[in-house]
């Protein structure tokens, strides 16, 4: 176990001890705070509950749905911002203006655009997602110095083809990895944030429902599910980086705009 492995570990480790330590002491009532047990316990009866994992699958689906549409479109378009001075004039103003927007207001505009709400929900998903990936994918461009540029012209490689191949995608794709993780986090966030509004099921509407009928433990279950995959997530694209952009040592610090 290295040093890293072992400090989250520990930090996990304290934050249950706390948590035990405060229904120890009775600071918070155990029926608004169950014990971990409690909850563990909880989780793993969801975990093998046909229902909830019919709602786990419909988040995951729109999860995945999302994350790759704003991956694919985010990486394209950042990239061309990054390469490509006058795209990166014509889109960085519409893209900044959009950027600060509150992507769950806009759920009710896109239901009445594409007259669905699912597609909607997922749409809204990928928009928040979407900026991220820009962001980082056109940083990761940019950041390229022209002495590798003039190197790879040097050895033969002409054509803009070559150039992206050679130059652009390696040197992008430490910064769009970056941009990849918190894209597919974010859209993973927003999904559980409109199924609790309008998700008609899906983990959010477990939570909201738990929430509205009292069942806390079912409540606390569906949130440790919730926070699994978001560790499932970072950590997952974490080692897919390590093992496709070795180079880079592991994450790679990014920026959100």
């Amino acid at each position: 176990m290295n040093r890293d492995t072992l400090y989250q570990a520990l930090s996990v480790g304290v934050l249950v001890g706390l948590w035990q330590l405060v229904l120890h002491l009775e600071l918070v009532h155990a029926a608004v705070l169950p014990a971990p047990t409690t909850i563990l316990a909880s989780t793993v009866a969801l975990l093998g509950d046909g229902e909830f994992l019919r709602h786990f699958s419909t988040s995951m689906t729109r999860t995945v749905v999302a994350g790759g549409v704003a991956v694919m479109s985010g990486t394209v378009i950042g990239l061309a911002m990054g390469w490509n001075t006058t795209v990166r004039a014509l889109l960085q103003p519409p893209i900044s203006a959009l950027y600060p927007l509150p992507v769950i207001a806009l759920l009710p505009l896109l239901v009445l655009a594409f007259g669905s709400s699912e597609t909607a929900l997922v749409f809204t998903a990928a928009f928040g997602g979407f900026f991220l990936v820009v962001s980082n994918a056109k940083n990761g461009a940019t950041r390229i110095e022209q002495v590798y540029l003039d190197a790879a012209r040097d050895n033969g490689a002409t054509s803009t083809y070559q150039l992206f191949r050679e130059v652009l995608l390696p040197g992008s794709l430490p910064l769009l990895f970056t941009g990849v993780r918190l894209g597919v986090s974010t859209s993973f966030l927003i999904v559980i944030s409109v199924e609790l509004i309008a998700g008609g099921e899906g983990l959010g509407y477990l939570m909201w429902v738990a929430w509205n009928t009292y069942a806390l433990e079912e409540l606390y279950g569906t949130i440790v599910v919730i926070g699994l995959v978001g560790v499932a997530i970072t950590y997952g694209l974490e080692y897919l980086q390590h093992r496709l952009v070795p180079w880079t040592g592991g994450s790679t610090g990014g920026s959100f705009i």
